[in-house]
């Protein structure tokens, strides 16, 4: 019986061994291209909110602001989830702007370079009245929560920022001259020698005045 010895050429050895390593190579390629495009998108994503955060909270810094230079403004605003609201320009000269509060919301866009960074952002606040122990009003303080939402292609995102503003300040004005006219009816905003006057007033148990 005659006996072969079958030995594999170098060559054929040769071959096979470059097509699993362009197998393995293949595999390496794609895995590489897909964490390429997972770190593109995830390093957008993480742009665009860090983005949207700062929004809310320059937002929240200018409510603040506005609060405690307009206290009565920002106190007699509907509140509520269901009130968005706005800062908004009212007023400027050469040298300065005033704010007001409006309705609605506000836009704001970044232009860039890369089409996924050139995003609008809406934002807006409401204001809620804070209470302590959960029972008793307070009249000093307000709860404010800043909403930024925007789309960047892969869906819907909102963020929220929720800070509490508080009146700080107290206005006094100090009349000490009446030479003026008797009868003024209208509530006062700056000093003056106006006034108004009755005779024989009561106050009752409520409080309440009469004359």
């Amino acid at each position: 019986m005659h006996v072969r010895n079958i030995i594999p050429s170098e060559s054929g050895q040769s071959v096979f061994e470059i097509l699993i390593a362009m197998s393995i190579a293949t595999i390496i390629v794609g895995s590489s291209v897909a964490a390429i495009m997972v770190s593109q998108r995830s390093g957008s994503v993480t742009v665009s909110s860090g983005k949207a955060y700062a929004i809310a909270d320059e937002t929240l810094s200018s409510v603040r602001s506005f609060a405690e230079s307009n206290w009565a403004d920002m106190y007699t605003q509907s509140k509520g989830e269901a009130y968005q609201y706005y800062l908004n320009i009212v007023s400027s000269t050469a040298t300065s702007s005033t704010l007001g509060i409006a309705s609605g919301t506000a836009t704001t866009t970044f232009t860039s370079s890369s089409a996924e960074e050139n995003i609008n952002y809406t934002s807006w606040f409401t204001i809620e009245d804070v209470t302590r122990d959960s029972i008793l009003l307070d009249p000093t303080t307000l709860k404010i929560t800043v909403h930024v939402s925007w789309n960047p292609g892969g869906g819907a995102q909102e963020i929220t920022l929720v800070g509490y503003v508080s009146k700080i300040r107290s206005r006094f004005i100090t009349f000490d001259n009446w030479s003026g006219a008797s009868g003024a009816a209208v509530p006062v905003t700056q000093p003056t020698n106006d006034y108004y006057s009755i005779n024989n007033a009561t106050i009752d148990a409520n409080g309440a005045i009469t004359y």
